[in-house]
């Protein structure tokens, strides 16, 4: 039945059936053995969807000894996602608050910190463009600070912090209405944050659809690392994890591991089938996920 689910004709007919997608977290045990090799011995715990929500895109963030997760919270009624956050308190996902909402679908809340101040992008490719928010009270209340870049859709804008005033920002641009004609293309930027001013540094196609930004990149062992969403044969097939090459271009890097579903070990028991998003902060771990029905 797992692999049944990524034949298009068998999700046509009803044959693969999912659940809605969720969120799991855990504490880190290996540091990034998790995601680096795999490693599934202790179960995640299940963050419960609400009869409102569900919730995915799951990103977190810690600052003063304390964690968040910030999270697409999918309106059900209203058909689209918005941006909320949980306080992590004694392992645990609590205190649910809505952030933001538009009347555009938003989702992947990518926070960061920057000389003292709170900013998030939001995934905000609905509205055709790419947003700064600022908080003015973190991590409940925030404002769009300002829109750096309008007219085409990215997905899944992720930040690095270079440490010389300047963020490194990688996006991934889609074009086409469908499968069929679909262009994707991985975009690096760099941000001056103080004058707002984002420039294309480099691009490039693809073809595979592999390079779709998944949560975080990560140090580890000396080395850095990206995580990028393979959706070649369906959206949220799996997780490759990339040594990132030197050369800072990005379409080099070497694919050091694939990590799917049958990684990831729930409390619930739910055999994992899809998976998209990937992070870590603050002594815990997360991902999203669906489960086979």
């Amino acid at each position: 039945m797992y692999s049944l689910y990524f034949s298009p004709i068998a999700r046509k007919l009803g044959l693969a059936k999912t659940t809605a997608w969720g969120c799991a977290l855990r504490k880190v045990t290996g540091g990034y053995d998790t995601i680096l090799k795999g490693e599934k011995n202790i179960p995640f715990e299940v963050i419960g969807n609400t009869d409102e929500y569900w919730f995915a895109d799951p990103l977190l963030f810690a600052d003063g000894g304390n964690v968040w997760l910030f999270v697409e919270a999918f309106n059900k009624k209203a058909n689209k996602g918005e941006i909320g956050v949980f306080d992590i308190m004694n392992g645990k996902a609590q205190n649910f608050h809505i952030l933001i909402q538009t009347p555009t679908h938003m989702s992947y809340p990518f926070v960061f910190k920057h000389q003292d101040e709170y900013y998030m992008i939001p995934e905000t490719g609905a509205a055709g463009h790419i947003a700064l928010y600022k908080a003015k009270n973190f991590p409940y209340d925030w404002e769009i600070d300002t829109i750096l870049l309008e007219g085409s859709v990215y997905r899944d804008t992720t930040v690095i912090n270079n440490g010389d005033g300047k963020l490194t920002l990688l996006s991934y641009k889609q074009e086409g209405t469908n499968r069929f004609n679909q262009k994707n293309t991985f975009t690096v930027f760099s941000l001056d944050i103080e004058a707002k001013v984002l420039i294309k540094v480099y691009e490039f196609i693809d073809k595979k659809k592999v390079n779709r930004p998944a949560g975080p990149c990560f140090k580890a062992n000396g080395k850095a690392y990206r995580v990028s969403q393979k959706c070649n044969r369906a959206y949220g097939e799996a997780m490759f994890v990339y040594e990132i090459n030197q050369d800072g271009k990005y379409k080099n890097d070497t694919a050091i591991n694939l990590f799917d579903g049958s990684n990831i070990k729930l409390s619930t028991g739910g055999k994992v089938v899809l998976t998209h998003t990937y992070s870590q902060a603050g002594g815990y771990e997360v991902v999203d996920y669906r489960c086979l029905i």
